[in-house]
């Protein structure tokens, strides 16, 4: 049985210090992609919202790589930001991204995972999820960042069926990596801690750029 995604279980599941910076959370059943569905809003409205749906038509990754998205179980996922300094080193917010994902995973449960330069998060070897950072600069100083955020949770039989013929990578899903006394995942308590972890990076590399992710980094960077 897969629980629904609902939004007030997100937002009373954010901490209370991060809470205000969340301005709205939209679930849907099915979008093409939760990236572009943020990005056919106004500017305005992408700031702090976050989107997630149950399944994507036409979810994509890096160099515009298709993202397996069956229906239900799995975790689609984006988040819209408007960074007022023009001078930040963009280029790493993926890194940063996948640094906030993976420690969000760390306190689900999950070992053993890392970091695979720059954007995919994997568990010995093999994929569990991707990130795809978007941004808009707008005149001198804003730059609106899309991050889109896909986590294999649970494929079931049907699911695992269908990735193994859509992707050509070793793939898994968070459930097949945790110990039985932490399944099933509650989906919107990982949102959550997701969303916990992006509040708090956005904020502080406005503050101080990377320099202070670089040591997380590292340490969960697989890259020999």
């Amino acid at each position: 049985m897969t629980e629904a995604l609902d939004c007030a279980r997100i937002e009373g599941h954010v901490l209370p210090a991060l809470r205000p910076l969340l301005r709205r959370v939209t679930v849907l059943e099915e979008v093409d992609s939760t990236n572009r569905y943020l990005d056919r809003m106004a500017p305005a409205e992408r700031h702090g919202h976050a989107v997630l749906a149950d399944r994507q038509t036409a979810g994509r990754g890096r160099r515009d790589r298709r993202w397996h998205s069956p229906a239900g179980g799995n975790l689609y996922f984006s988040l819209g930001w408007r960074f007022r300094r023009a001078d930040l080193p963009f280029s790493t917010l993926p890194l940063l991204a996948a640094v906030a994902a993976a420690e969000a995973l760390r306190r689900f449960g999950l070992e053993r995972h890392g970091i695979k330069w720059p954007n995919d998060i994997l568990v010995e070897g093999k994929k569990l999820a991707g990130i795809l950072v978007e941004s808009q600069a707008r005149g001198a100083s804003d730059t609106v960042v899309i991050t889109g955020i896909g986590i294999n949770v649970r494929m079931g039989s049907t699911g695992t069926d269908q990735a193994n013929a859509a992707i050509d990578r070793p793939w898994v899903d968070l459930e097949s990596c945790l110990p039985a006394p932490l399944r099933p995942v509650d989906r919107n308590r990982l949102v959550s801690g997701l969303l916990d972890r992006l509040l708090a990076a956005f904020g502080r590399f406005e503050q101080s750029g990377f320099a202070s992710f670089r040591p997380r980094y590292e340490a969960l960077d697989l890259l020999e």
